[in-house]
């Protein structure tokens, strides 16, 4: 039952990350990963009431194909000081050549973590 409580914030990510594509408007270069989608979304929480740009998608197959969020940034290190100090885990994926290559944190994710 655990798992409905987080469809329609997957709703939401799914219908933002749409609107992203279709308007091209999904440029930024970094790509913050999380142990699971409570952290992903406690993150969301934090950085909207700190103000700070960001946007948030399901996290691309290519960084993990299970599930989970994914914020989209154009500078990190700043989130990443903000997000860890709350006790939150995250990876950093920068895309190159349209493949994503880890640059922070090291997260062992085998599944979907809800």
């Amino acid at each position: 039952m655990a798992e409905l409580k987080y469809v329609p914030a997957g709703i939401r990510l799914h219908i933002k990350e749409i609107f992203y594509k279709i308007t091209n408007s999904l440029n930024e270069n970094y790509y913050l990963s999380f142990s699971d989608i409570p952290a992903g979304l406690k993150a969301e929480k934090i950085l909207k009431s700190k103000k700070i740009k960001f946007k948030s998608i399901p996290v691309p197959n290519d960084i993990f194909e299970m599930c989970g969020v994914a914020i989209v940034v154009e500078k990190y290190q700043e989130i990443v000081k903000i997000l860890e100090k709350e006790g939150i885990e995250i990876e950093v994926f920068e895309y190159k050549n349209g493949k994503p290559i880890k640059i922070y944190g090291d997260i062992k994710k085998t599944e979907c973590k809800i």
